[in-house]
């Protein structure tokens, strides 16, 4: 897609609009829900635009930007609704969390 295009924009835009809302630097999972979010807004915005301009909206319209608009808003729900702050420190459950992970890893206890 050229990227000059509105829609181009659009997921420029609205990409690092998630990655920051995540704390500017998302995880490979955190990644792809980011970009199935992406995807899921650029078409609703296209069948928007449809409406806009006064096109008649078909039924397949209807249910398919209703069946997408339900899967954007669970996907951004595993996001999370909370933005983190770029650069904000770890809460405590998530540097507990990590130490376990890595003690599991490598062989050892939670302990540290």
């Amino acid at each position: 897609m050229d990227g000059r295009t509105r829609e181009a924009r659009l997921m420029r835009d609205l990409r690092a609009e998630l990655f920051a809302h995540v704390g500017g630097k998302p995880s490979a999972t955190q990644v792809a829900l980011i970009d199935r979010c992406v995807w899921l807004s650029l078409h609703m915005a296209q069948i928007d635009a449809k409406a806009a301009d006064g096109r008649a909206m078909t039924e397949h319209d209807s249910r398919t930007y209703l069946a997408w608009s339900n899967t954007l808003t669970r996907t951004l729900r595993q996001l999370g609704l909370e933005g983190k702050a770029l650069g904000q420190p770890k809460t405590l459950a998530e540097y507990a969390a990590e130490r376990v992970a890595q003690g599991a890893a490598g062989g050892r206890g939670a302990a540290a």
